[in-house]
Formats: structure tokens, C-alpha cells, sequence
């Protein structure tokens, strides 16, 4: 299995989604188009199990569950925060995000099916995390799932425009871990004054508003 995943991900980033083919994979897999297909059912799945592959390996980066609990908020957000940026700025991954986005028009099911996988593998960790701590009190009752995705659009719309409108080189003009430590802070913190907030929190991992 993990040697016909990697076999799609050379033939997706070299063809792209619309010239790659199951007899291209196979061929590179060194296997037949009918043991492929007894697995998936079309190349939409295929690719959708590559890029599920890429968050499985990153997600793996996080703390435990149990471990992210035992940190304070900032520094579990900051952790998770870092580690989503830091696949969408790597060659691969932004490679492949491209692709879907390219192809979302002509292939909706397609990017149906990878936003799917990816949401769901990144809610086990954030959303089940947000879900836990609002369950404990250090933060207010709200709809995790929901609260997981305005979390991760802030760390990931400035990242996806330039893979969308610039180049792989203007990521790395990106300053992450100060775009991170603000997202952290604004998730947080919100952007008005409030008199229960630390001084300089946000520069120093641990000191969120419990």
C-alpha cells in the first residue's frame, strides 16, 4: 500500500491530476491497473489517500493527545499551528495543493474528497482538543468543530493565497512562527483591551487566559 501511494504521488506531482492515469501509477508501482482498482475506485481516491498520507506523517509531528492536554493553550495552539503551516509551505505538499486547486472546477468530487480526508484528520487533534479544554472550563462553551475551522483558516488563507497567486519562493519570505504567534494571540485574545489578559502574553509560550 505505502509503495503504490508514493508511486501516485511521483506520477501526480510529474502528470498532474488530469493526464496522471491508473496505467501510469500501476506501471510505476510495478503492479497491475486491477490490484489498484480492487483498492480504489478511480484516481480521485487515489490522490485523495496521497494527501491523506502527507497529514497522517505531519500530524504524527504533534504531541500525543494526552500530552497536548497537559500543555497550556498557547503553546498547544502554537504547536499545532506550526506544524499545519509548515506542510502547506513544503515543495510536496504545496505541489499537490495546486493541483487540486487547479482542478477543482473540472473535477468537483475530486476536491470534495480531498478536503474531506484532510478535515477530518486535522479535527481529530484540534477540534478534539478544543472540544476537551471547553469540556474542562479554560475556554468558553462553543462549537469545537467550528471553532477548529476558523482556527485553521487564520494560519492557512495567507499561506494558500501566495501557493494560489505567487510563487513557492514567497512562502519562504513569510516570517511562520510570527504568523503563527499572532494567529495563537487573536484566536485567544481577540483584538480589543481586556484587563484579565497577561502583559506580552503572546511572546511567551504558557501564559494564555485561563
Amino acid at each position: 500500500m505505502e509503495a503504490l501511494v508514493r508511486a501516485a504521488t511521483k506520477i501526480f506531482l510529474k502528470e498532474g491530476y488530469g493526464l496522471a492515469s491508473i496505467d501510469k501509477i500501476a506501471t510505476e508501482a510495478g503492479i497491475s491497473t486491477r490490484t489498484i482498482y480492487e483498492r480504489f475506485k478511480n484516481k480521485g481516491e487515489l490522490l485523495s489517500a496521497v494527501i491523506s498520507r502527507l497529514i497522517d506523517r505531519d500530524m504524527q509531528s504533534i504531541a500525543e493527545v494526552g500530552e497536548l492536554d497537559l500543555m497550556e493553550p498557547e503553546q498547544a495552539l502554537t504547536l499545532i499551528g506550526r506544524t499545519v503551516a509548515s506542510r502547506l509551505a513544503d515543495p510536496e505538499s504545496a505541489a499537490l495543493f495546486r493541483i487540486v486547486a487547479t482542478e477543482s472546477q473540472r473535477f468537483p468530487e475530486l476536491t470534495a474528497k480531498v478536503r474531506a480526508g484532510g478535515k477530518a484528520h486535522l479535527d481529530v487533534v484540534l477540534a478534539g482538543y478544543l472540544r476537551r479544554q471547553m469540556q474542562r472550563g479554560v475556554f468558553l462553551p462553543d462549537d469545537p468543530a467550528r471553532a477548529a475551522a476558523l482556527f485553521t483558516h487564520m494560519i492557512t488563507a495567507e499561506l494558500q493565497e501566495c501557493l494560489l497567486f505567487k510563487s513557492q519562493e514567497s512562502i519562504g519570505a513569510l516570517d511562520q512562527r510570527d504568523h503563527v504567534a499572532r494567529v495563537v494571540r487573536l484566536f485567544l485574545f481577540g483584538a480589543t483591551p481586556r484587563r484579565d489578559r497577561p502583559a506580552n502574553s503572546a511572546t511567551r509560550p504558557g501564559n494564555a487566559h485561563r
